[in-house]
């Protein structure tokens, strides 16, 4: 099948400038040719790219498409989260991301996806890392019972094994002793070791959750971190520079704190692109007050079990008091390192944890790459860590550019996302695997 685009600016995400009047013929799924002046193939579908821009499609290295928006508020049955997963999976699409990473996911919960996905329902590449790898009674099988942990060197070969078995692109470990209290262990200096020991045994790339100049410093040093996948707190020069020494890969995820914001400003779910692609169930729970003030009330409980007037605290913690220096801290971080050289990659963290109500499947890609330009990368820097970048990071030479030989993905976009990436909340086309569809297409009649 031939796909045709006539006569649009192209951006290619090589780092070349953008040129107008370009056309690009996709053949079988992938870009034939780029070049003025081409003829479009007898019986091609053309669309027509005149006052459009053609950028790669976008690459977002950090979601969790097994958890739903506000789904633990909820309690949903497996039919509504099965349906939800398939919205989702067509909200990335509407939204022009053509490939996700997701770095923690449960075994059986990613051959749903992988099943889904099988069996014929639209949605980006999906790429996923298993569960990750965390301490004994440490973060992530406290927050989210149903991942295990590793205690000893048998049990990482053999989690290892299984990523492998799958093609998994990396894998992720935790380093986090606490969301406000300090009270979670980390993994030994063995078994760091270990960790670092068994997956380049097995050639897999070593993703770390770490937010803090201590524990970037010991991703870095002790695990011989590929990529963090969290940004900075706070800026730190040590922490910055080292990263910088060893090209880690870096995914701010700012989203986390702004997002939180929807809960004084509700006006933000009625955004066109929030309206067409996230479903009616979690817009109603993002909507209702006492589901906003049960997700934070959950969230203080596990980030300071120990502090009184928990309720006083969920409160503030949202407010924008907190939030405001908390953001300004985090892009003052992004800045230092855009400027250290360190590579940024696009990373969402959409899903997040189930019980927050904000971090939407598709928009919340969108509005991170608008986030780091917020923060003060320009709109080329974001697109570049929504493309090239990320492929890099995933040693992807098929996708993040527009090229003879890559996959065909590619967005037409109204507007010029160069000057200003909010245009790509009215994309024209989205073109995954070289199909087409406007962007309503591919998520259906809501």
């Amino acid at each position: 099948m031939d796909l045709f685009v006539d006569e649009a600016r192209v951006w290619d995400g090589t780092g070349a400038p953008a040129q107008a009047g370009m056309d690009v013929w996709i053949h079988d799924g992938v870009i034939a040719a780029l070049a003025d002046e081409l003829t479009p193939p007898e019986g091609a579908q053309v669309l027509d790219g005149r006052g459009l821009t053609a950028v790669p499609g976008l690459i977002d290295a950090h979601v969790h498409l097994s958890l739903d928006p506000g789904g633990a508020l909820r309690n949903d049955t497996p039919a509504v989260r099965d349906t939800l997963l398939r919205q989702h999976l067509a909200a990335y699409l509407a939204c022009g991301v053509t490939t996700i990473v997701d770095p923690a996911v449960t075994l059986p919960e990613w051959d749903r996806i992988r099943a889904a996905l099988d069996g014929g329902a639209p949605g980006p590449e999906y790429l996923a890392m298993g569960p990750p790898l965390s301490p004994p009674d440490g973060y992530l099988p406290l927050v989210l019972g149903e991942f295990p942990s590793v205690a000893d060197a048998d049990a990482v070969r053999t989690a290892l094994a299984a990523l492998t078995a799958r093609g998994a692109p990396g894998t992720k470990v935790t380093l986090e002793r606490g969301l406000l209290e300090q009270r979670w262990p980390l993994h030994t200096e063995e078994m760091l070791a270990t960790i670092r020991t068994e997956a380049a045994a097995q050639g897999l790339p070593v993703y770390v959750h770490a937010r803090t100049a201590e524990t970037w410093t010991l991703a870095v040093e002790a695990l011989g971190a590929h990529a963090l996948v969290h940004g900075l707190d706070r800026p730190d020069r040590e922490a910055i520079a080292l990263a910088a020494e060893h090209h880690v890969y870096v995914m701010p995820t700012l989203s986390i704190l702004e997002v939180n914001r929807t809960a004084w400003q509700p006006e933000r779910l009625a955004d066109p692109l929030v309206v067409r692609t996230v479903p009616a169930i979690e817009l109603a729970t993002a909507s209702d007050p006492a589901a906003v003030r049960t997700f934070a009330r959950r969230m203080v409980e596990v980030a300071a079990p120990h502090a009184p007037a928990k309720g006083l605290l969920a409160r503030v913690a949202m407010s924008e008091l907190v939030l405001r220096p908390r953001l300004r801290r985090e892009y003052a971080a992004v800045r230092a390192l855009r400027d250290a050289g360190v590579p940024l990659v696009l990373g969402s963290d959409s899903g997040n944890w189930p019980i927050f109500p904000f971090e939407f499947h598709g928009p919340t890609s969108i509005g991170e790459l608008e986030l780091l330009v917020e923060a003060g990368l320009t709109p080329e820097e974001a697109l570049t860590a929504g493309t090239r970048t990320a492929a890099e990071l995933l040693g992807r030479d098929d996708l993040g550019r527009l090229r003879p030989g890559a996959r065909a993905d590619l967005l037409l976009v109204r507007g010029d996302p160069l000057a200003d990436p909010s245009a790509l909340r009215t994309l024209a086309w989205v073109v995954a695997r070289g199909e087409a569809r406007a962007p309503e297409d591919w998520v259906g009649p809501r």
